[in-house]
């Protein structure tokens, strides 16, 4: 994610709620300390596909603002 939004490619990070505070140290220490993530809850593993389904819409919109620069996120 940092090459790609080095080269002025956007892109959406997205970290589960355990996980979020090490995904914000990596993209600090890749030179990118503002970059937010999306943000999902955890565990996803074991969901089923409607659940699935049902946590990407409730982020598709923060992730297509992330893409587009459409809006604040």
């Amino acid at each position: 994610m940092v090459r790609l939004e080095a080269t002025g490619i956007p892109t959406a990070g997205v970290a589960t709620e355990p996980f979020l505070d090490e995904a914000l140290e990596q993209a600090r220490l890749l030179g990118m300390p503002d970059y937010r993530m999306v943000l999902v809850p955890h565990p996803v593993q074991l969901l089923e596909l409607a659940q699935l389904q049902a946590l990407a819409d409730g982020v598709f919109d923060e992730i297509v603002v992330r893409l587009t620069g459409a809006g604040p996120a």
